[in-house]
């Protein structure tokens, strides 16, 4: 009975460690999830489509980053991305959540600029698939993609696309600039050089 009760227990406890061991390993893929890939490659994934989802923070878009409000906490962006092959087009779409603060322009307070929506992207390998868009946004793959391994720049062109969302001129629909009263001292007139040359003139001894 005695071995029997350890037994027991020792089964016991390489299970649960076995179970522990499991949930690290699960957390660390999803950590790894999290980080959204800068490149991807259309070798390997262009025929049988990419799909990502995660949050990722703002100032990993250093160019966006370089022109938003620093006084303010930025969110983190809810992002689902995925590459498709559709009649031998590639589309790239992300689905974007969330919003951004800019400083306006006339006051320099925060104003929100709500990033949220869909941004699809067409990667045409020559013009003679323009006509099969009907209108869509394109962009070639030879000039975003030089390389000869085709890796496409996922992460640059979702910043392009959310830089171009963002207004040229950031104002408050109604702003009200905050206007500070100063006193002015009014100004001492300066003397006219042909008053005081007149006076002179009448100081000066007459010739006899």
């Amino acid at each position: 009975m005695t071995n029997d009760f350890f037994l027991r227990k020792l089964e016991s406890i390489q299970q649960l460690f076995k179970n522990s061991m499991t949930h690290l390993s699960s957390n660390n893929s999803l950590n790894q999830k999290s980080q959204m890939p800068t490149n991807i490659l259309l070798e390997k994934w262009a025929d049988v489509g990419f799909v990502w989802s995660g949050q990722v923070a703002i100032c990993e878009f250093s160019r966006l980053y370089q022109v938003l409000d620093k006084t303010h906490t930025q969110p983190n962006l809810t992002i689902q991305l995925t590459l498709t092959k559709k009649e031998g087009i590639l589309w790239l779409s992300y689905d974007i959540q969330n919003h951004v603060q800019l400083a306006c322009q006339r006051c320099l307070l925060p104003i929100t600029v709500d990033l949220s929506g869909n941004y699809t992207l067409a990667i045409l390998y020559n013009e003679s698939q323009i006509a099969s868009i009907n209108d869509a946004e394109f962009v070639f793959l030879d000039e975003v993609c030089p390389d000869n391994r085709k890796t496409l720049p996922i992460k640059d062109l979702l910043e392009d696309e959310l830089l171009l969302r963002l207004p040229l001129s950031p104002r408050h629909e109604n702003c009200q600039l905050p206007i500070t009263l100063q006193s002015f001292e009014p100004e001492e007139k300066a003397d006219n050089p042909f008053l005081v040359l007149s006076q002179l003139k009448g100081q000066l001894p007459k010739k006899s």
